[in-house]
């Protein structure tokens, strides 16, 4: 009865968030033009549109994220409090980035600035003080690698969700994705708090996806992207499956993240090897290498979202598995990225 009354309150918020956030594209697409937030096609080669598009994908998402969080009262959980207050510095530069070009350094000093206060609001990564990892001092020196490490982790989760966001509807579908099995394992978990955020999540994408998939009428931009990267980063971190081998749930945000993660390594060190930018944008992401070796664009992205529904089963799988077969499955993925990352940079001219 309880599990029926918390599964209506799910499908009631998805809908309305996804309804409001359709709404609110809309309006936001008339309002663009106006506020000169529109991504013009000659402003970099690596651009595919041909005519100037609305960057208003971050603006719909903190505004139906703000309304929705009082509507629910999500907002009396400390740590959701936190995760979302930490996010308007991400959207405060993505929008600033969005207007003004920011150059890498001021970008990478908001998302350090918004990991830290992450921190202060505590939501931190615990692995180097876990039972799980196989060493730790019990000082503060597990206090400082896990501080570390959580600031690593959220800045690739960052940028891994806005280098994806190169192509209509990737990273949007991807978040839905990850989203899903987040809000799955949350609902069975009991944690209703990440169960709300994540409803109010899935709804927003849901209803930010129509306009985003190809071909796209309103793109994320850095804020919309970057915001959606930190928040999921910000989840993987303190949801808690407390069913199945405890032992097996470190890795499992990786898999979910796979995709995105994949394509971020990818891009970063071909770009290291090649001696280019690294925060320069171009056009060999991995969807653009697969369209090298002669799969049509759009079949790229689909392959992409299939890859990332794979990851995602097989990460919750991993969640029922004893320790030695989980662990040996995240090392068969791993070496099967490693492989394909020599493939596709092999093959990239």
């Amino acid at each position: 009865m309880i599990q029926k009354f918390y599964y209506d309150q799910v499908v009631f918020v998805i809908l309305l968030s996804a309804f409001f956030s359709t709404i609110l594209s809309w309006i936001s697409i008339k309002i663009a033009p106006k506020i000169n937030l529109m991504d013009i096609p000659e402003s970099a080669k690596h651009k595919n549109h041909k005519v100037p598009i609305p960057l208003t994908g971050g603006v719909v998402l903190i505004i139906l994220i703000t309304i929705m969080t009082l509507l629910t009262g999500i907002w009396e959980n400390p740590q959701l409090l936190g995760i979302l207050a930490s996010a308007m510095i991400i959207v405060i530069f993505g929008l600033l980035d969005d207007f003004f070009d920011l150059t890498p350094s001021k970008k990478l000093f908001g998302q350090i600035l918004a990991s830290i206060f992450l921190i202060y609001c505590g939501v931190q990564i615990k692995f180097f003080s876990s039972p799980e990892f196989f060493y730790h001092t019990e000082s503060k020196l597990d206090f400082w690698l896990n501080f570390i490490f959580t600031i690593f982790w959220i800045i690739a989760i960052t940028n891994a969700f806005n280098f994806i966001d190169s192509i209509d509807g990737l990273a949007i579908g991807i978040s839905i994705l990850s989203i899903v099995f987040f809000l799955f394992i949350s609902f069975t978990s009991g944690q209703l708090a990440i169960l709300k955020l994540c409803s109010i999540l899935l709804g927003t994408c849901v209803g930010l996806y129509f306009f985003n998939a190809y071909p796209a009428r309103l793109f994320l931009g850095d804020s919309g992207a970057q915001t959606l990267g930190f928040i999921l980063g910000s989840i993987a971190i303190i949801f808690d499956p407390n069913k199945g081998n405890q032992s097996s749930t470190w890795f499992v945000p990786i898999l979910f993240f796979y995709v995105p993660l994949f394509d971020l390594v990818l891009v970063t060190v071909s770009r290291l090897r090649r001696r280019k930018n690294i925060y320069k944008a171009s056009r060999d992401h991995t969807f653009h290498r697969l369209a090298q070796v002669g799969l049509p664009i759009q079949h790229a992205v689909l392959m992409m979202h299939g890859l990332c529904l794979i990851m995602s089963m097989i990460g919750y799988l991993c969640l029922n598995l004893n320790l030695f077969y989980a662990n040996l499955i995240f090392v068969v993925i791993l070496l099967f990225g490693v492989i394909s990352l020599i493939w596709l940079d092999s093959n990239y001219y």
